[in-house]
């Protein structure tokens, strides 16, 4: 296989989008450090590190943070009940997944205008029903979001497009669909159990991998036409990988994203967007 230059995609970019969320913000509040944002975690998976840096950007724009490990369900389901009534708290947000004794209905608990990752059942039907005219006023899923910021910003064709998804998680691979199916594209999920996975991200025109297996993603995937955006994360012996294995990849694809330093940026300053859909939608 002919070697070709690979474009190396990456997330940086959301500092120039954050400033300017950040001056649309404090023009509407006037003084966040009146707010609190609350994101709760369950686990010290990866070291919390979406949850810590998704408080430093929260911090960098004013506000108060504060980063809940609830004990048991019956304190989770009482703080997000205690929370969303209290007009100090701005936002919420909840690390996924969930632990296993939880159900995904208790997100239904999140006040709607104060659910900056469109976890709460309601917010996301109406992401579900949304057309992609209306998107600049709707709630998005940070991670189908941050993809979306992602091939827009390196101007990379995904409408109409053929596209595969590893990993089918509601708020991941399944909001990762239905948004880009708003553009048209035609959009294959691959799940455990699916056969030819290696064959059918070969015909993809771009693959997106949700899957969090490090290294899955290597040249028996790709082809010289191949765009990946790669969304897996995890930390092994101190070292933060991705779904792909770069160095296997480069040189064959016409472009990858990295890990660290990309979508997991993007995760983060959606997050931000959400917030300030969120103060247009209510009166603060």
């Amino acid at each position: 296989m002919n070697k070709t230059e690979t474009l190396l995609l990456n997330g940086y970019f959301y500092k120039e989008l954050f400033l300017d969320y950040k001056k649309k913000i404090i023009e509407i509040l006037k003084d966040p450090s009146n707010y609190t944002i609350v994101i709760f975690y369950f686990k010290e998976k990866n070291n919390n590190y979406f949850m810590e840096n998704q408080k430093k950007i929260f911090n960098q724009i004013g506000f108060k943070t504060l980063l809940i490990n609830p004990e048991n369900y019956e304190e989770f389901n009482y703080l997000i009940n205690h929370f969303s009534k209290e007009k100090s708290i701005l936002g919420i947000n909840v690390e996924l997944p969930l632990p296993k004794n939880y159900d995904l209905i208790h997100l239904a608990k999140i006040d709607i205008y104060k659910d900056i990752d469109c976890l709460n059942p309601i917010n996301y039907h109406k992401f579900l029903l949304s057309k992609k005219e209306n998107l600049e006023h709707t709630l998005i899923p940070s991670v189908a979001q941050a993809v979306l910021l992602m091939l827009q910003h390196y101007k990379i064709p995904f409408e109409k497009q053929d596209i595969v998804i590893l990993g089918k998680s509601l708020y991941t691979g399944l909001a990762i669909t239905h948004l880009l199916i708003k553009y048209n594209s035609t959009v294959q999920i691959i799940n455990e159990d699916s056969k030819g996975v290696k064959e059918k991200c070969k015909q993809a025109d771009i693959i997106i991998s949700v899957t969090g297996k490090t290294n899955l993603i290597d040249e028996e995937y790709v082809t010289s036409k191949s765009v990946i955006i790669d969304v897996g994360f995890e930390i092994e012996n101190g070292i933060i990988k991705g779904d792909v294995n770069i160095e296997k990849v480069k040189g064959i694809v016409k472009a990858v994203s990295i890990v660290p330093g990309g979508i997991g940026l993007l995760c983060n300053l959606s997050t931000v967007i959400n917030l300030y859909k969120l103060l247009t939608l209510q009166k603060i």
